[in-house]
């Protein structure tokens, strides 16, 4: 799930090449077009949680935020339905935002507390 260091070097580039573009298109298909999308609408956050120092990822999609845990997990329905039911990929496009993101360093950094990171959850954690 995860990106190899190869497509991270290419992604890391102030510039995507057109023919980055066409190699990631080729690869990822309409998820690699919609997760860049996500990453330039500025829509993937980072939480920072205190006083325990812990991180949560949020992408936000179409209808709502997406809890996503770094090339493992993601509680859209698309993850559920394609990578654990079908497997017919490796990957949703939350999960591949969360990477361009946090590799091309465009991503909202937000500190918060525990005891908020316990409410925010509820919502984050659904899975519909």
């Amino acid at each position: 799930m995860a990106l190899s260091p190869i497509e991270a070097k290419k992604l890391s580039q102030e510039n995507l090449t057109q023919s980055d573009i066409d190699y990631f298109r080729d690869k990822y298909g309409k998820k690699f077009v919609r997760a860049l999308r996500v990453v330039e609408e500025k829509k993937v956050s980072k939480y920072q949680f205190k006083p325990s120092d812990s991180t949560t990822w949020i992408v936000k999609g179409k209808s709502r935020q997406y809890l996503v845990i770094p090339q493992t997990y993601c509680t859209c329905r698309s993850f559920y339905q394609e990578v654990v039911i079908s497997r017919e990929s490796s990957m949703c496009y939350h999960l591949l935002a969360q990477q361009i993101a946090e590799i091309r360093e465009q991503y909202e950094t937000i500190a918060s507390t525990d005891t908020a990171r316990r409410k925010l959850y509820v919502d984050w954690r659904r899975t519909d």
